[in-house]
């Protein structure tokens, strides 16, 4: 855990640093018709959380856990400084992704999802391990993006997933993900219940780009029937930002919309729409998270084999969510309705 704590106390000692530095230089994150909040909140807390991951690994790795990683933190810095920039000056989403392209390209080259120990009993085309790595790389980066709206949130699923894959992985992910997860629990001080200031892109781009490398890092070993859990565990964990972002594209692409376009319809705006606070929707996010991993532990023990078992997990990893978002709909339909002037 020593990784854990050095990032935790550096995050905690340099966040207050940095909400004084983005203070005096008024750079908020100003409210608009698209934001939830009133009030004129410093951003980049990103460049504490970053920093202090970095200060973490290098005063707790070895040089063979650092030379392993090399590939992996130029594209993080790079990443990091895309979102910077953002942060810093509006960009648009078309030059938001070609600034994505570059480490999401390192770490699909260096770290390709192995679909031959994931689904050994079926034929792979020799090299389709390539667009399934980069499309999931791109999900999950975009996904942490797209869900960090509400206080807490993303820091939240980000924590529980980078706990999830330091548990499931080598020595080298346990030192990655424990020292960003103890970032992120220091900066949650700063930002969950009286929010002082937000992660902002440069924060929450490397959140996903971290746990899509992890994703395709895992060691694949097999449980029960020969069912490969240690992936679909750590999906269960962030499948609130995955889903949300597959469900919002889709809506936005069906009105003729830009998917890339911002809105209000992300599952934390709908349960503010229904008069829940902050934290109580955070809160319901997170529980959402943490019961589709355990119905994919209850599901993967069913006694079955082969398609049935695969089938049974996926369900499990995705049936609470769509249970979640019907009802959620349906309570919000009820709002709205009774909020109509007659």
């Amino acid at each position: 855990m020593e990784p854990f704590f050095v990032a935790f106390f550096v995050c905690l000692i340099l966040t207050p640093s940095v909400i004084r530095f983005a203070t005096r230089k008024r750079l908020f994150d100003i409210p608009d018709e698209r934001k939830i909040h009133s009030e004129e909140i410093p951003r980049l807390g990103g460049t504490a959380i970053i920093s202090a991951l970095f200060i973490s690994i290098l005063l707790t790795s070895g040089p063979d856990t650092l030379i392993e990683l090399r590939y992996f933190l130029a594209g993080l810095l790079m990443l990091f400084f895309v979102g910077l920039w953002d942060d810093m000056q509006t960009v648009s989403p078309l030059i938001k992704l070609l600034g994505e392209s570059v480490p999401v390209l390192l770490i699909t080259y260096f770290n390709r999802i192995p679909l031959n120990e994931l689904f050994p009993q079926y034929e792979w085309i020799i090299g389709f391990e390539w667009p399934v790595t980069i499309f999931m790389s791109f999900w999950i980066v975009n996904a942490f993006n797209l869900i960090d709206g509400i206080n807490g949130l993303a820091g939240s699923i980000g924590v529980l997933a980078l706990l999830g894959i330091g548990y499931f992985g080598n020595p080298v992910m346990y030192q990655l993900s424990y020292s960003f997860a103890g970032a992120l629990l220091a900066f949650l001080f700063f930002n969950f219940v009286k929010p002082r200031i937000f992660m902002g892109d440069c924060g929450s781009l490397p959140i996903g780009y971290t746990l899509a490398f992890g994703m395709s890092h895992l060691s694949f070993s097999t449980l029960g029937e020969g069912i490969i859990l240690e992936p679909i565990i750590v999906l269960a964990l962030m499948i609130v930002p995955l889903f949300d972002m597959l469900r919002v594209f889709v809506i936005r692409i069906f009105y003729g919309k830009n998917p890339f376009q911002g809105d209000r319809n992300h599952l934390h705006h709908l349960l503010l729409e229904t008069g829940m606070s902050h934290v109580g929707a955070t809160l319901s996010l997170i529980a959402l998270s943490l019961f589709s991993a355990a119905m994919v532990l209850l599901f993967s023990n069913v006694e079955a084999s082969g398609f049935i078992l695969y089938s049974l997990t996926f369900l499990g990893l995705l049936l609470p969510s769509f249970i979640f978002t019907l009802a959620l709909w349906t309570r919000v339909y009820r709002v709205r309705k009774t909020s109509k002037p007659t």
